[in-house]
């Protein structure tokens, strides 16, 4: 395993100055997205190739009937493939949002069940859901975060950096849990597909970072599948606030921006400039300064999920979400309302 994590991140590297060479491009808008020059895409489709070949160094994952891994996989896999499809022949919004709608509640229904929902101040052994509860409430989350990753991919280096220390905190957490037993093996295969995956994507930061190559829906929509299936293994064996807790990054903004715009009466399929990440880009912010800042709190939600969680349970939440909704609002009612006041 430590010769293909090591190996990785030069392999990736490697295939993604192919990816580059193939001349793949994503072309400014003169809105949301912020280059001036159409740039190298599809990224992912270099990850992905990346891990299926770590993947034959280590050996095949532990895929059983009983541990819903094959469809946790397939989840994943047709998420890459639906990114893959709008990145290089172009799909319609809301045909691609029914797709990973549909993958998703598959998943939910042949994947892992969720048995019991747990609140911070309820019972311990939490409340029994009824199957078609959970299914609902599993196909819902993996479609979030596949479509949270890609609300986030605006900024060089943010979405792939800050999913990245997401991954490494969710492989940690599942060795854990796979030592503490008793399993079906799930935890352990989840562990090295995420640190696999986490090896990969570090590759691609490389170029990314300087603005040479975006990841494309290929590679968001593909992490954001894999970051679901990774926090729903963690759900399965504690509590869904785990997961969530190590996600705020990305849940704040993208739940709160929504909000926003609903509030605001604006359309919510309509690509925008609005999330806290895209004002600091509006304002003059480099992209390095945005993706460390994002990676900061990210690093703060792990370290709260693997070293106050145990202490305090799930109750760590409050405290995270709370600076979390106070960080989006102070930053809407200063920047934005001077960015407003510039027509910027």
């Amino acid at each position: 395993m430590i010769p293909a994590l090591l190996g990785l991140p030069f392999l990736s590297f490697l295939l993604c100055l192919l990816v580059i060479r193939l001349g793949v491009k994503d072309a400014p808008d003169g809105g949301r997205k912020t280059q001036t020059a159409p740039v190298p895409t599809a990224g992912g489709a270099a990850i992905a190739l990346s891990v299926i070949l770590g993947l034959f160094l280590v050996g095949v994952l532990p895929v059983t009937s009983q541990n819903g891994l094959p469809a946790l996989l397939l989840f994943v896999f047709a998420s890459v493939i639906i990114g893959f499809f709008d990145d290089f022949i172009g799909l319609n919004p809301k045909l691609k949002l029914l797709l990973l709608a549909l993958v998703s509640l598959l998943a939910a229904a042949f994947g892992p069940r969720l048995g019991y929902f747990h609140l911070p101040f309820g019972p311990s052994e939490g409340y029994a859901l009824p199957v078609w509860l959970s299914v609902a409430g599993v196909g819902l989350w993996l479609f979030v975060m596949a479509n949270a990753t890609n609300f986030m991919d605006g900024s060089n280096g943010l979405a792939m950096g800050s999913a990245t220390l997401m991954l490494i905190a969710l492989s940690i957490l599942l060795n854990w849990l796979a030592l503490a037993g008793p399993g079906t093996g799930l935890e352990r295969a989840m562990s090295d597909l995420t640190a696999l995956v986490a090896a990969a994507t570090l590759g691609f930061l490389a170029w990314n970072v300087a603005g040479r190559l975006f990841v494309g829906d290929t590679g968001s929509l593909g992490m954001g599948a894999l970051l679901g299936a990774a926090g729903l293994v963690v759900a399965c064996r504690l509590t869904v606030w785990e997961p969530v807790i190590l996600m705020l990054p990305f849940l704040v903004d993208v739940f709160m921006t929504l909000i926003w715009r609903a509030r605001a009466g604006r359309h919510l399929l309509e690509a925008h400039r609005d999330h806290a990440y895209q004002l600091f880009l509006r304002a003059g912010w480099p992209h390095w300064k945005v993706a460390l800042l994002w990676a900061a709190m990210t690093l703060v939600s792990g370290a709260g999920l693997l070293a106050l969680g145990p202490l305090f349970g799930a109750e760590v939440i409050f405290v995270l979400l709370a600076l979390g909704m106070g960080l989006w609002v102070w930053q809407r009612a200063t920047l934005g309302r001077q960015l407003a006041a510039k027509g910027l």
